[in-house]
């Protein structure tokens, strides 16, 4: 598959998906903001921020922010847009307007989201289970002694369209934010920013590493479309080579790395 045919195919789907998304009302598109979902929140600042949602009522959700502030990171009434991947690739998004912020430490919003949520965009999307070599570099992180840590020789668990899964000896936590340089085969290397959505203690030979679950936020389109034929690649390769841990992913469905 070339490079054009897949942005022609993925074009045509996202504007599908778009259209009966735009046919769901408001109620339905919140029911899929539910509690303990991990999003991303972006202001005025344009800086997207990790969240989870804590609760879900009919006029208002409340979000958990992962991280302690000195300041209000928003304003009452200021618009924020709403985002998340879900495991089939899709990029639900939702405008919003911040009803209150709570907390010593500025971690509870509470919005309410404007009309009707949209889709960016919907694509084939698999999770592979191969040891990919790459580089990251914490940007932001709840230990600060870990910001600007680099680690060269990462090898991930799995990986999807959506996010990755790796071990490292770093006391990474939820909400920690990583730049990441994956160097899938046969093409330019991949980067992205990610953020921590869920961290495990392991233990190896008597040794002590964290299993860390992480979530896409910023991939670029030409990145995005790399990563998508490699993952393609690698499905039918497995479909051809049984033994290969390939799996389809499921639309509609919260985000989690196994």
């Amino acid at each position: 598959m070339t490079t054009e045919d897949t942005r022609e195919n993925e074009s045509d789907l996202a504007l599908r998906v778009q259209g009966q998304m735009s046919q769901e009302n408001t109620a339905r598109l919140n029911q899929k903001l539910q509690t303990g979902l991990a999003i991303s929140i972006q202001g005025s600042s344009k800086e997207e921020l990790a969240a989870s949602v804590a609760t879900n009522c009919s006029d208002e959700i409340w979000l958990e922010l992962s991280r302690p502030a000195s300041q209000p990171p928003f304003q009452e009434e200021e618009r924020v847009l709403i985002k998340y991947w879900d495991e089939g690739a899709i990029v639900y998004c939702w405008e919003a307007d911040v009803i209150k912020i709570a907390g010593p430490t500025y971690q509870h919003v509470a919005i309410a989201t404007r009309g009707h949520g949209i889709t960016v965009q919907q694509r084939r999307a698999y999770r592979v289970e191969s040891a990919i070599p790459f580089s990251f570099s914490v940007i932001d992180a709840a230990e600060t002694a870990l910001i600007g840590e680099k680690l060269l020789r990462a090898k991930t668990q799995n990986i999807s369209a959506t996010g990755l899964r790796f071990e490292t000896s770093l006391g990474l936590k939820a909400g920690d934010k990583l730049d990441l340089n994956l160097r899938l085969p046969a093409s330019q290397p991949v980067n992205a920013v990610g953020w921590v959505v869920r961290t495990e203690t392991v233990g190896q030979n008597g040794n002590s590493l964290h299993s860390v679950a992480l979530k896409f936020l910023q991939v670029n389109e030409e990145d995005q479309i790399q990563l998508l034929e490699f993952l393609a690649q690698a499905y039918e390769q497995a479909t051809a080579e049984p033994g290969q841990k390939v799996n389809r992913q499921r639309p509609h469905k919260s985000p989690t790395f196994r």
